[in-house]
């Protein structure tokens, strides 16, 4: 398990490439919905995740010599996924900035070409402009567009982004930095909770079988994908400094919820798990992209990785904080708690610099 999961890490670095193509080929106002497609595409699977243990173990056959049961299925099934998803990226996956430029060229060319035809034959005949003006001035959004677009794709192809520059950016803009913290807290206190729940479901005579456990689990993962889908539709008529402080606003509470967990394990577990979700969802959805908006075309790619390794470090310490403190569960909530807490100031002193 720990070369799988070894590896596995190395390979999420293509995570990072897709946030930085998605980057390059959405505009700001419309990145953030794109953004949670693709975030929402990958709770999907965290969601539903669990609930492949409800068919996986009743596997029993054998290939060859190689018995395929209830311990070797997920490792099987996961396998023949990951192949499926490899031939599929092989085969589909294209840079969409190129597609996009060239539809921008596409676009302006012929009706520049048909003005300057235009002007040609009132020059020669010695007419008088009268309202191609206005389509003059229809027409210069679209090459202001056009030349835009040139000089971002000689800007890409003559300037590499360095790693220095990506640093800077990050850790020089308060509107990165938060953003990429809350991702962190809100990962810490996601997976912190994650490893407590069986622990609580066996150890606080709440008597949950497997079953029921992995059951939660799924029912979690559909609240968060439940969530990402409403935010994906008010993503349109809500900013994204709003979402995020509406994530550090129901972190809060679902950390405090831990100080109950010793007294009232059922009363206290299901509201922290609903009031997570909640906080979670809205800051997976418009956090990456905040972080795209306010850092430099060139820097995508590689401000993206930094964000991934972020979430990936929260990964692998929230479990580690919430097992090991599960015994010192006061501790534990002073430490979720003060950490959202801190991410709510964050959000309020940079909330006049984030564009809205």
């Amino acid at each position: 398990p720990l070369i799988g999961r070894l590896v596995s890490g190395i390979g999420d670095g293509f995570v990072s490439a897709i946030y930085g193509i998605m980057a390059k080929a959405t505009t700001e106002s419309e990145r953030t919905r794109y953004f949670a497609v693709v975030k929402g595409s990958n709770l999907l699977g965290i969601a539903f995740g669990p609930a492949l243990n409800f068919f996986l173990k009743d596997f029993n056959f054998s290939i060859g010599h190689w018995h395929i049961d209830y311990r070797t299925a997920p490792g099987f099934f996961m396998a023949i996924t990951w192949a499926l998803t490899a031939g599929i990226m092989y085969s589909f996956a294209y840079d969409l900035s190129d597609e996009m430029n060239e539809n921008e060229r596409a676009l302006a060319q012929p009706r520049e070409q048909n003005l300057a035809k235009q002007r040609q034959l009132r020059e020669a005949y010695g007419m008088e402009s009268s309202g191609d003006e206005n389509d003059e001035a229809k027409l210069l959004p679209v090459i202001e567009r056009e030349k835009m677009v040139e000089k971002n794709v000689a800007k890409e192809s003559n300037e590499a982004a360095t790693l220095k520059d990506a640093l800077v950016e990050v850790f020089s803009k308060l509107q990165v930095i938060v953003p990429i913290y809350s991702l962190f807290v809100a990962g810490i206190l996601h997976t912190s909770l994650q490893a407590i729940n069986p622990l609580i479901a066996a150890e606080r005579a709440l008597n949950w079988s497997e079953v029921t456990v992995a059951l939660l689990f799924t029912v979690w993962g559909a609240e968060i994908i439940t969530v990402v889908f409403i935010l994906w539709y008010l993503s349109a008529k809500i900013s994204d400094r709003l979402m995020l402080l509406t994530s550090a606003m129901f972190g809060i509470p679902a950390s405090a919820s831990v100080f109950l967990l010793s007294a009232y394990p059922y009363k206290a577990l299901l509201p922290a798990v609903f009031l997570q979700g909640i906080s979670l969802a809205s800051v997976v959805v418009i956090g990456r992209s905040m972080v795209s908006k306010h850092t430099n075309p060139e820097n995508q790619a590689t401000v993206q990785s930094m964000v991934t390794v972020a979430t990936g470090t929260c990964n692998t310490i929230g479990p580690l904080i919430g097992s090991s403190l599960f015994t010192h569960q006061n501790i534990l909530a002073a430490i979720l708690s003060g950490s959202q807490i801190l991410q709510l100031v964050l959000v309020i002193l940079a909330f006049k610099k984030f564009k809205s």
